[in-house]
């Protein structure tokens, strides 16, 4: 009888040590399931979140996540650990001077990256806000070669919206031609080359047709040709808020950095868009700040005009279209 009770315990015990390590075995996995970012190289990298933390160098990230990968050929060292973490990985921007210092990712389409981050998590679980990752836009070469116009897109959430500033919050400050004059090159690395651009242009484009008397400046088109970009230039040239000095030529490789403002208030979807042009051949990275004017009369929404009882000099000028002939 005895024996038969202490059976029993010891096949309860037996029991018990059994469900105890197969919850332990199973909270690992859902742990390990939930924790996909390996936590050594779990921070800033390349999403555009917390810019208010310096960023950590990409080559100080551990490369556990580099055993095996297979990297493109004639890829740069520096950018080898970003693209283990991320295959869509196409390279990287800075614009000394400011926070913006961050890996840029390219989806197939503009949509994805506008809600997931580097780490190719949906940014909502992280913050309750979709605020994506700062991306090359899917029409845009990622090879050793450039675009005709490399097209860069981020959002511009900050502290006032209670999550944390993002990358491209700080191309507000451009607003100012002051700060032009401090920060004017843009830096931007792709997985196979440097380059240097100069900011020449900073502008509003609105996003609708109806904002502006049924026409929608197409700037985001990658492929004009040279005698395309003329009209190009003469649709910056009007919505442009300051002369830099920079010239800006039909035969120039062009950047454009492309994020949402709402200086015409939230009725009217307005993106500020800072353009640089690629650093000319034996040219310094030096600005003339002599030349640097204010543009008061620059082309601002129809719907602007209206509500300011003004009149639109710009109503019936040309309305360009982009094409690569």
């Amino acid at each position: 009888m005895k024996s038969n009770k202490a059976l029993a315990v010891l096949c309860c015990l037996m029991a018990v040590m059994i469900l105890t390590f197969t919850g332990m075995l199973f909270m690992k996995l859902k742990v390990d399931r939930q924790t996909e970012v390996p936590v050594s190289y779990n921070y800033d990298i390349a999403d555009a979140v917390e810019t208010d933390k310096p960023a950590k160098e990409v080559a100080a990230v551990e490369p556990n996540c580099m055993k095996g990968v297979k990297f493109p050929e004639g890829i740069l060292d520096s950018m080898k650990t970003a693209y283990a973490v991320n295959k869509n990985c196409v390279g990287r921007i800075s614009i000394p001077g400011t926070e913006i210092d961050t890996v840029i990712i390219q989806g197939k389409d503009n949509s994805r990256y506008l809600t997931y981050n580097f780490y190719e998590i949906w940014t909502s679980e992280v913050s309750g806000t979709l605020y994506g990752n700062v991306f090359l836009d899917y029409q845009c070469r990622n090879d050793e070669y450039l675009s005709k116009n490399t097209i860069l897109h981020g959002h511009t959430t900050g502290k006032s919206d209670n999550i944390p500033k993002q990358s491209f919050r700080s191309l507000y400050d451009y607003r100012s031609k002051e700060h032009f004059i401090e920060c004017p090159i843009i830096k931007y690395t792709t997985l196979y080359n440097e380059y240097t651009f100069k900011i020449c242009d900073v502008f509003y484009s609105t996003t609708q047709p109806g904002y502006d008397n049924g026409y929608f400046f197409n700037y985001i088109y990658p492929d004009m040709s040279d005698s395309n970009m003329v009209g190009y230039i003469d649709q910056v040239n009007q919505r442009r808020l300051y002369d830099t000095g920079v010239s800006l030529e039909p035969t120039d490789n062009i950047i454009t950095l492309s994020t949402c403002i709402y200086d015409f208030g939230k009725s009217i979807d307005t993106r500020l868009v800072v353009v640089g042009r690629l650093l000319h051949e034996g040219e310094d990275e030096s600005i003339d700040a002599s030349l640097v004017k204010d543009n008061p009369d620059y082309r601002r929404p129809q719907k602007w005009y209206d509500n300011h009882g003004k009149k639109n000099p710009y109503k019936n000028a040309e309305k360009w279209k982009p094409s690569a002939e």
